[in-house]
């Protein structure tokens, strides 16, 4: 038992248990704070703002699975400072030119989310550079099982963007003010990150034989599923923004957002157990929605959003079905299909196409994201029965 409780990959695990459910709770709060002191229409852009931070947010996320990887497959101090060192300068650029082409583009984004806060779509190009950097070191950090360092900056970005957000916005600076809340948690996470990094990446191991292109086919396939299952939860969101009245859209956005849940990966010997738990916690919820939705949304968010009750009850399906797609796809990946990605990107280009065809009201964007959910659904089962059932009765 004493071994059990010593080793790293247990305390390890608590660790980033308890820490990634602080953060969840904290992002909760946010939200529902949030809701409540902005109304509707400020809320759908605040809402806009952060589906646009989760897709840029994708790079640094698909790429961090690859860090963790090579990080923790170095054999030596020196060979795994000269991995940090390298990877760190490659995504170093790379946050460089995302952010000048956010810079760049903000003036369109703006424009097209119908968001007056022009200040708050600029702000997400320093908060792209700042998240490749923070999610840099917390897979470095990761790679080493130093879990502190991962659920550190988790923790700080989740806490920093409450205070600093409620503070601005009680100054009477509404969405700017939470978004620069949000850019000021990104920046103390950021030293935070480098300081308990430490010393850990020799920097003065400068040849290896790590190369980039090794890297880029790792994660790439990583990348493309971040990129299709993002596109999932916030597409909707960002169309709902464009084609929507501004109270609409936030009526719509509210529930997508705090519906969001934190995922982790899923392997073969787990997977069947977590594919049942969020089957019955899906249910659980509707039936909820269903039975109660005004009393839900009364008590949360206040009667400004009781017009969101007629839709809760399918906005819960569509989240229910999304993450039930996003383990079938992460236990496929954890075995190596890896084609298996190009699927939901498939889907993906269906929600939007359908988006910009139906989108006449709420009820019709929440239908195209459920139907894009059930056809993935159902093309994931399929390629399950067909490649891994028989898989169940053969003895290894």
């Amino acid at each position: 038992m004493n071994k059990i409780l010593k080793h790293p990959l247990f305390s390890g695990s608590i660790i980033m248990f308890g820490g990634g459910m602080a953060a969840n709770v904290i992002n909760y709060i946010y939200h529902l704070l949030m809701g409540r002191i902005l109304g509707p229409i400020d809320y759908g852009s605040l809402a806009s703002i952060y589906s646009l931070i989760y897709v840029v947010a994708i790079v640094p996320i698909s790429t961090s699975f690859a860090i963790v990887k090579f990080i923790s497959q170095a054999k030596d101090k020196k060979e795994r400072g000269y991995i940090y060192w390298v990877l760190k300068k490659f995504v170093f650029w790379v946050a460089v030119v995302a952010s000048l082409v956010l810079l760049v583009i903000s003036p369109w984004v703006a424009q097209y989310l119908k968001i007056d806060e022009f200040a708050s779509v600029v702000m997400i190009a320093p908060m792209t550079f700042l998240l490749l950097m923070i999610l840099t070191n917390q897979a470095a950090m990761q790679g080493l099982l130093r879990f502190i360092g991962v659920v550190g900056p988790g923790f700080s970005s989740a806490l920093g963007k409450l205070l600093f957000g409620l503070f601005f916005v009680a100054l009477g600076f509404s969405v700017n003010g939470a978004v620069f809340g949000i850019l000021l948690a990104l920046i103390v996470t950021y030293f935070l990150s480098v300081w308990l990094r430490g010393n850990l990446f020799d920097e003065k191991a400068k040849a290896g034989s790590f190369s980039i292109q090794k890297f880029l086919h790792y994660a790439f396939p990583v990348l493309i599923q971040a990129l299709a299952f993002t596109a999932f939860f916030t597409v909707d969101v960002l169309l709902a923004k464009h084609f929507l009245p501004a109270f609409e859209a936030g009526i719509y956005a509210f529930p997508i957002v705090i519906g969001k849940k934190s995922r982790g990966e899923a392997y073969r010997g787990i997977f069947f157990v977590s594919f049942l738990l969020t089957v019955l916690i899906s249910i659980l919820a509707v039936s909820l929605y269903w039975l109660f939705p005004s009393l839900a949304i009364g008590i949360l968010y206040g009667k400004d959003y009781l017009t969101a009750a007629p839709s809760l009850v399918w906005m819960g399906l569509f989240i229910g079905v999304y993450t039930a797609n996003y383990i079938l796809v992460n236990f496929l990946l954890s075995i190596e299909r890896t084609k298996i990605v190009y699927l939901p990107l498939a889907i993906a280009v269906i929600q939007v196409v359908g988006i910009n065809i139906w989108h006449s009201g709420i009820m019709d964007i929440i239908t195209v994201s459920l139907v894009s959910m059930l056809i993935l659904f159902v093309g994931l089962s399929l390629y399950m029965i067909y490649t891994q059932i028989p898989k169940l009765y053969v003895k290894n």
